[in-house]
């Protein structure tokens, strides 16, 4: 693939084991995909840098949001998104709001499926 000099190099061209460091998985913690997500209060932003930045800006816009909402916004790998959202998190650059402790009341579900089962 060649490239002129005037032609603007998008996200297309880099690939994702180069903005994660060739990582799959971050090195401290790992979130889920629906994990909100948003700036921690004081958050060292400054010396943030292209996907990272980009990340740490529409957060910034959109108040808190999920892993998922910010690699659907950015047009990033969701694997991409979920790492260097890890690495954030683990640097204090942003804070996480795990979702999955919520319990489910099982009583409930029960009467859902008898409720969809009668229809």
């Amino acid at each position: 693939m060649e490239f002129d000099d005037e032609e603007v190099v998008g996200h297309d061209v880099v690939r994702s084991f180069v903005v994660t460091g060739g990582r799959t998985q971050s090195t401290t913690q790992s979130l889920q995909f629906e994990t909100r997500v948003e700036i921690a209060s004081g958050a060292p932003t400054q010396s943030l840098q292209f996907e990272r930045l980009d990340i740490a800006r529409y957060i910034h816009e959109q108040r808190a949001t999920s892993i998922a909402e910010i690699a659907a916004h950015l047009h990033l790998p969701m694997l991409t998104t979920q790492v260097l959202v890890s690495d954030l998190v683990a640097e204090g650059v942003l804070s996480a709001h795990d979702t999955v402790d919520s319990e489910i009341d099982l009583s409930s579900l029960s009467d859902i499926r008898a409720a969809i089962l009668s229809l």
